[in-house]
């Protein structure tokens, strides 16, 4: 029975054919989309990506995302550091300001301010230069893709932040934010200086618990304090990530895009499928008159079903996974990602698709007589 499945799919190459490439773009659709989510939802958690020094990060209470925060004391700071169990807590600033270029234009800049001492939050990597050059007067270390954004800087060449005099010593490879604006480090005070935000300057508080101590001790401890909540890395992220999703309309957009694949895979399959089966009808009928059980039948439908989608996802699916390595080889500011979740989740969808599809199948094939054989029409 399997050798005849295979010859009545393989038989009519063109409603196969059209059957693989309609599963194939469905599932090509679902994983692009599912990526380029991914991707955004990453992106949206901003320093997150790249600070992995602290154990905390310690914010106001009222904090929903990672780039929408009130502005911390130095006087919490010190309280923070008074906290049973902390190693160090050391000051973070993410702020923005404004860059003048040589051309007359002007470009937006993501300003990461650091601890001079620990230089805790500092970039995850270095292609020139030596992270330990922000201790020079003025320095600031440029992402490595923000220095084509700012005129094609070079390392040496001083710039005009927000009025002030930051000269650059240093590139680094770090990920961009959700905006894609050009991303500088320096040290906090230099922060402070290039982009003033008043009395309260810390943006938020990195703390690092000390060996041999609970985190969940000394998160709890910090919550004590009641005028600051504190968070591990990956809370923080899933926080920013929820915002993202509920708040804004991106989730809402990607996801109806992710449903239309699958709709248009299920319609697609269901009425190919479907046409083809009709088509072979007299074959199962002779089957069904030689003595194939409807059971038998049915496993028939459904082992093509499972062929076609497993053959259709794997186009799909390799499709998208190529337009992820050819966005990251040319370092595309549209971030992909492409996890085996997502990879595992729209297989058992496409699988789902065709099963769904093949139903209308089903029901003919069990209903047909073996008496058709021999009718003339």
């Amino acid at each position: 029975m399997l050798r005849v499945a295979m010859r009545m799919l393989f038989g009519d190459r063109t409603k196969y054919l059209t059957l693989v490439l309609g599963l194939a773009f469905a599932a090509l659709l679902m994983n692009q989309q599912g990526a380029i989510f991914v991707g955004l939802l990453t992106q949206a958690t901003g320093p997150l990506q790249n600070v992995h020094q602290p154990d905390l990060w310690v914010m106001d209470p009222d904090t929903a995302w990672v780039a929408e925060y009130r502005p911390l004391s130095d006087q919490k700071l010190s309280r923070v550091r008074s906290v049973p169990g902390v190693e160090w807590a050391e000051p973070f600033v993410n702020t923005y300001a404004t860059c003048e270029l040589r051309s007359g234009s002007f470009k937006k800049l993501q300003m990461i301010g650091v601890a001079r001492s620990t230089l805790a939050g500092r970039p995850p990597e270095m292609v020139v230069g030596r992270v330990e050059d922000l201790w020079i007067p003025d320095a600031i270390i440029v992402e490595e893709q923000s220095m084509a954004l700012l005129g094609h800087a070079q390392v040496g060449d001083v710039l005009k932040v927000n009025d002030h005099r930051a000269v650059i010593v240093g590139v680094c490879r770090a990920a961009r934010g959700f905006e894609s604006n050009a991303t500088i480090y320096t040290t906090y005070d230099n922060a402070n200086r290039f982009a003033p935000v008043g009395r309260e300057t810390i943006s938020y508080i990195l703390v690092k618990q000390k060996p041999g101590t609970a985190a969940e001790d000394v998160q709890a401890g910090i919550d004590a304090l009641g005028d600051v909540k504190a968070f591990t890395t990956e809370q923080f992220r899933e926080r920013s990530i929820r915002f993202i999703i509920v708040a804004t309309g991106i989730g809402v957009n990607f996801g109806i895009t992710i449903m239309l694949g699958f709709i248009v895979g299920l319609l697609l399959s269901a009425s190919i499928f479907y046409q083809f089966t009709v088509e072979n009808i007299r074959s199962f009928a002779t089957l069904k008159a030689m003595g194939s059980r409807n059971a038998v039948l049915a496993g028939m439908v459904l082992l093509q079903a499972l062929i076609v989608g497993t053959i259709g996802f794997g186009i799909g699916a390799g499709c998208a996974g190529v337009f992820a390595i050819i966005s990251k080889n040319i370092q595309s500011e549209l971030k992909v990602e492409y996890p085996w979740q997502l990879l595992v989740g729209s297989f058992f969808a496409t699988i789902f698709t065709i099963m769904l599809g093949s139903v209308l199948s089903l029901r003919r094939v069990m209903r047909v007589e073996p008496g058709l054989v021999f009718s003339s029409s």
